[in-house]
């Protein structure tokens, strides 16, 4: 089998390293759900690319290939978020998520830096595909796009505010002080 290489534009690579950073040196995690999740993210991309007026068969064929191609990614990324898109600092917080929702879908909880973290994967899992070459090319091709989307409007796809501290801090008990009454 030959390898199916995605290629992150440089301008998002930075994100996967905050991304990183974030959880595995600032002890922080993700908040759930996210403000954008990937479904919203994936459909606000369909949106973007299919909402010209004219009706011709390659903007129909187009149109045809971005509902196959997103329809996949979000199957995609459901099956291989537990998996292969955590970072063990996040587990425990998925554990309970499913804990608390049985029925889960990472696609409606989970944002961009997981969805980034799908595509430094997907290509590995593209392997075990039965697509042809001309399937896996027209599939690179709107990955990519995917991926220049995200880029463009990067600055309203990712933001600081989308971690929170692992372990937020306790409450601080305040002494009131001498000459106050304690509750017995």
């Amino acid at each position: 089998k030959v390898e199916i290489k995605v290629k992150i534009p440089d301008e998002l690579k930075s994100y996967i390293v905050d991304d990183w950073e974030q959880i595995t040196r600032h002890k922080n995690l993700c908040v759930l759900p996210a403000n954008l999740n990937v479904e919203q993210l994936l459909e606000n991309y369909t949106r973007a690319k299919t909402s010209g007026k004219s009706e011709t068969a390659s903007k129909n064929n187009r149109e045809k290939a971005i509902a196959e191609v997103t329809a996949g990614l979000k199957d995609y990324f459901n099956v291989m978020l537990p998996a292969q898109l955590l970072f063990k600092q996040e587990r425990a917080q998925y554990e309970q998520l499913k804990k608390d929702c049985p029925s889960l879908v990472p696609i409606t909880t989970y944002g961009a830096p997981h969805l980034l973290r799908l595509f430094t994967k997907i290509g590995e899992a593209l392997v075990y595909t039965p697509l042809g070459e001309k399937s896996i090319s027209l599939l690179l091709f709107y990955l990519h796009d995917i991926l220049n989307y995200m880029k463009k409007n990067a600055s309203i796809i990712f933001s600081n505010t989308d971690y929170q501290s692992a372990n937020p801090l306790p409450t601080e008990v305040v002494d009131p002080g001498p000459g106050t009454s304690k509750p017995r």
